[in-house]
């Protein structure tokens, strides 16, 4: 190995678990698979409604909710907007093919959460996911 040879770690959510709420299971399986090749563990549910109920429910096991935006029954934005009521700390990601109003966005990074528009590839998503969860700015999307 060359002296200043610096590893890249290829898995930068390793140890972390993540909570994914996305209502196309094609898409859930991908970006779940996005995630674990990333090294979280992921525990997925359909919609946002559940995303609600399994965090309140096991809150202390995620690191992390990863939202879509559009989902059936309950959308990713009043999802987040419960989840803070439940718990103002939680970390959130939300994700959508349309980017979110000014207002939505800043209230989202007033909470530490962060936005990621689709499509997304794996780098895309592994540097926004662990710099919510480190609590480090992420880029406005556009």
């Amino acid at each position: 190995m060359p002296p200043n040879f610096e590893e890249v770690d290829d898995q930068p959510l390793r140890g972390w678990c993540i909570l994914l709420a996305e209502d196309e299971e094609r898409l859930r399986t991908i970006v779940a698979m996005m995630v674990e090749e990333l090294g979280a563990d992921v525990v997925t549910v359909t919609d946002g409604l559940s995303a609600i109920e399994e965090y309140e429910r096991n809150r202390d096991t995620y690191d992390l909710v990863f939202l879509d935006m559009r989902m059936k029954g309950l959308n990713g934005d009043t999802t987040f907007l419960r989840l803070l009521e439940i718990d103002p700390y939680v970390k959130v990601v939300l994700s959508s093919g349309v980017i979110p109003d000014d207002d939505f966005l800043q209230i989202l990074q007033q909470h530490g959460g962060g936005f990621i528009e689709k499509p997304f590839n794996i780098n895309k998503l592994g540097t926004v996911l662990s710099a919510v969860i480190r609590g480090e700015p992420t880029q406005p999307p556009g």
